[in-house]
Formats: structure tokens, sequence, C-alpha cells
């Protein structure tokens, strides 16, 4: 399992409000494809994805504003199976608080 996190993009950025998903659960991305769209305190910013991948599941819904580092996404990886995947985001769940937690629990699995 790959989590997509909001990554700091600037040193005095501490949150970001996501704009808009550019991806779907079951779309495949690439290393260095834009996937969303984050707003912060200077401008919206394009997010691009660090990995290749399946997308399974959307934590972060538009419109929320989120710390740095709070996990957006989750990501299959390549021979990955969606039940492996299920597992983890079950114990990122578990262990989850504040902002991660609920992102979290508001995952759109793929199907």
């Amino acid at each position: 399992m790959i989590e997509l996190r909001l990554p700091s993009l600037g040193s005095d950025m501490d949150e970001g409000k996501l704009v808009a998903w550019h991806v779907r659960p079951g779309d495949a991305v690439r290393k260095g494809q834009i996937v969303a769209v984050v707003d912060t305190a200077k401008a919206a910013i394009d997010i691009e994805c660090w990995h290749d991948g399946i997308v399974h599941a959307l934590l972060t819904e538009p419109g929320t504003t989120i710390p740095v580092g709070t996990p957006m996404a989750v990501l299959r990886a390549a021979g990955e199976s969606i039940e492996a995947v299920e597992r983890e985001l079950a114990a990122l769940k578990a262990t989850a608080a504040g902002p991660v937690a609920a992102a979290v629990t508001t995952a759109v699995p793929a199907t």
C-alpha cells in the first residue's frame, strides 16, 4: 500500500484545502502525474503522484482542509492485491487520530 500524503509545498505551509481530484478509484497513475489540486495560503497548487500504482481509495474529499502529512489517497502497487491493501487500510484506520482518522474513515474504495 502506498499512501499519498499532503506534501509541504513551502516552508510556512501547515495545511492545505483539497480543491479537486483529477483521479478516481481504479485509475492507473504514473510518477509525476498531477492527481489533485490543493489550495494553500498563497495559491492553488497541483499535487503530483510520486509513485506508479492504481488508485485504491480517496481519503480526502474536496473542500476539506488537512494538515501537511495527512494521507489523501491510497494506491496499490503493481501486483498488490485489493485484499492486502484493505487489511493495511483497516490497520491505518485503527491507529489514526484527529484529521487523519477523519480522512481515512471517509475512504472511497475502488470497486
